[in-house]
Parts: C-alpha cells; sequence; structure tokens
C-alpha cells in the first residue's frame, strides 16, 4: 500500500466518522427537543385538564367545558404524533372522549356550586376562569367561534367570575347567621353586595341580586333565591336580628339608600 492510499484511505474514515457523528448528534438533538415540546405540552395538558374539571361547576352551561375538552383532545393527538409508544396517552384519550360524548349529550359530572371554602379557593378560582376566557379567545382567532359566540362565553365566565366571591360571601352570611352571629352575617352579607353594586357586569341577575341581599338586610327574606343561587345548604332557617345586634339603624337606611341608587 502507497502511502497516498494510506493518507486516502484515513481520510475516507475520518469523513465516515464526521459523518456518523453529525448523524449521532442530530439524532440526540432531535430527541432532545422532542422531550421538551412533549414535556410542554403535557404540562399544558395537565393544566388545561385541571381547568376544566374546576370551571364545570362554576358555569350554568357546559359549551365552555366543552370547548376546553376539545383543546385536550388536540393536545393528546399532538403528544401521540411525538410519542406514539406512549401506553398513558390512550387512558388520556379515552377520558376526554368519554368527556365529549358528556357535554355533546347535556350531562354534567358536577352540579352548579360555587362556594368556595377559603379566599385561597376564591383565587385559584378566578384564575381558571382567566384560563377559560384566553381558550375560548384562542378558539375564535382560530376561526372556531364567531365574535357573537365569544362574547357569550366571555359573558357567562365573567359572572361566574363574580359569583364565585359572591356567593362564597352571602353563604358566609349565612353560617354567621346560623350561629347566631348576625353582626357577622351583616359583614358577610354588605361584602357580597359592594361586590355586586360596583361591578361593571350588565347583567339583569346583578340587579335582582342586589335588591334580594337588601331584602334580607330588611328581614324580609331569609336567604336569596335558588334561581340566583341554587346553593342552598346553608340558608337559614330564621332571621337574624340586626337592629338589636349593635348596627345602627342609619346605616341599615344608609344601605337602602345606596341600593335604590343603583341604576
Amino acid at each position: 500500500m502507497t502511502s497516498g492510499t494510506g493518507i486516502l484511505i484515513f481520510l475516507v474514515l475520518m469523513m465516515f466518522s464526521l459523518v456518523v457523528v453529525s448523524f449521532v448528534n442530530r439524532a440526540q438533538t432531535r430527541n432532545r427537543l422532542i422531550r421538551q415540546k412533549s414535556a410542554q405540552i403535557r404540562r399544558r395538558l395537565e393544566e388545561l385538564e385541571e381547568v376544566c374539571s374546576s370551571i364545570e361547576p362554576l358555569l350554568e352551561s357546559s359549551l365552555i367545558p366543552k370547548l376546553i375538552n376539545e383543546e385536550i383532545l388536540d393536545l393528546i393527538r399532538s403528544l401521540e404524533q411525538l410519542t406514539p409508544n406512549d401506553s398513558t396517552l390512550d387512558i388520556k384519550r379515552a377520558n376526554a372522549n368519554e368527556e365529549a360524548a358528556n357535554f355533546s349529550s347535556g350531562n354534567r359530572s358536577q352540579p352548579l356550586y360555587r362556594i368556595q371554602n377559603s379566599d385561597a379557593a376564591i383565587a385559584r378560582t378566578k384564575y381558571y376562569l382567566t384560563e377559560a376566557a384566553r381558550v375560548v379567545r384562542r378558539h375564535q382567532a382560530h376561526g372556531r367561534l364567531d365574535a357573537t359566540e365569544m362574547d357569550s362565553y366571555i359573558r357567562e365566565l365573567s359572572w361566574a367570575h363574580l359569583m364565585t366571591e359572591v356567593v362564597t360571601h352571602v353563604s358566609q352570611g349565612h353560617k354567621a347567621v346560623n350561629r347566631n352571629q348576625p353582626m357577622a352575617a351583616y359583614g358577610y352579607y354588605r361584602k357580597a353586595q359592594h361586590l355586586l353594586m360596583h361591578s361593571q357586569l350588565r347583567d339583569e341577575r346583578r340587579h335582582r341580586f342586589i335588591k334580594a341581599i337588601s331584602d334580607m338586610l330588611k328581614g324580609k327574606r331569609l336567604a336569596i333565591g335558588s334561581d340566583l343561587m341554587p346553593e342552598v345548604e346553608f340558608n337559614p332557617t330564621s332571621k337574624p336580628d340586626f337592629i338589636n345586634s349593635g348596627i345602627s339603624l342609619s346605616d341599615l337606611n344608609q344601605l337602602t339608600d345606596e341600593i335604590y341608587k343603583e341604576p
């Protein structure tokens, strides 16, 4: 073998090694990118699953959870393309398909229930509703919803956002009445009414809710009507005595004046 032949073989081997190394590097880079993308999609999938299950009891219809479930199915399909051997996706797809069937048939897995057990729970619930609104707007941007449908969904989410806090405060007021703590009840009812009166939502239910709380404070009714607040488990069975508990009549009269200034 001549020296020239040896050099040529060496160069060929070196080129082959470089090609192999380049191929391996590209494969590793591709696998790393797939893992990163899969992890990102999986995090979003788990977040939307939590949002979907959390907002269902806050809304009167299942249209918005149905919309979110459609996005969940889209993410599952994306993951199946990236990681076709992941058997856990079969379970997620089956669960999402079952939810889709329930939403399409109008079946609810959870009844309407907006009472939260803490301020942290209220904040978390509002976050889920805000995330749901982002999904709605994204669907409209992609042409899956028209502007009218989007506006209707956003109004429903806005109402749920307000009611989560209002209904929780009213229920806390009911609990205080049942404990014979009228001053605490008064504070909770006033806080709920303050939220309603300062909301910018144009919804006739808001005005009816304000009036219902006014009637409760004036002793004309025990609780909110079930058409506005079906969460009746804490409804009082007797009227609180706000006057004799230390709340002045002028405070109650001032409250009444404020209510009737409401447009």
